[in-house]
């Protein structure tokens, strides 16, 4: 309940231009794009600023890359420091909108136990996914069997929404990607 009191909230203040930060030309958040997050609230990029976040984008039911990309993002989660507890976020956006709605992402959360006042689980039309996807530089094409060929990496933005780095898996452990996170200006 409080989430959603936050993101109410949050959202009223950007709809009346009332603390919304100027936004650098470059941030993600300047994307015109309409999402729905896991409790089928109305979401908006801009919602996100004010923390970094690490954005991936996934099908919940993938069974090979997924829940791997969405396990090392629990490392790192659980590698943060205490005092970056509440300084970041973690993003995944749905590949298969039309499949994953959102009960399916909210049951997906659960089911990964994840703490839905630090993730976002976001969906949105074909054409929202494909301009994020794009920004982001993630690949994807449904494949014949019905799978998604995607890029397995996440994407770390800053609290204004621009990109910091990406990576690949966690080479060096959950630890050092944390360390780079927290590092990066």
């Amino acid at each position: 309940m409080m989430k959603l009191f936050k993101k109410l909230l949050l959202a009223g203040l950007l709809v009346s231009g009332g603390a919304q930060a100027e936004l650098p030309d470059n941030s993600l958040y300047l994307l015109d794009s309409h999402w729905q997050d896991e409790s089928a609230q109305h979401f908006m990029l801009p919602q996100l600023q004010g923390k970094r976040q690490v954005v991936a984008m996934i099908y919940t039911n993938c069974l090979h890359v997924c829940p791997a990309l969405v396990a090392d993002l629990q490392l790192m989660e659980k590698a943060l420091p205490a005092d970056w507890q509440d300084k970041v976020g973690f993003v995944l956006v749905s590949l298969t909108p039309e499949q994953d709605s959102a009960e399916v992402l909210r049951q997906f959360a659960d089911k990964r136990g994840l703490d839905l006042s630090r993730w976002e689980l976001l969906r949105g039309s074909a054409e929202d996914v494909r301009s994020l996807a794009m920004a982001l530089d993630i690949k994807y094409k449904k494949i014949a069997n019905g799978e998604m060929a995607h890029s397995n990496k996440f994407v770390v933005l800053d609290e204004q929404g621009r990109i910091l780095f990406s990576e690949t898996g966690l080479p060096e452990g959950p630890e050092a990607m944390v360390q780079r996170l927290i590092a990066s200006h």
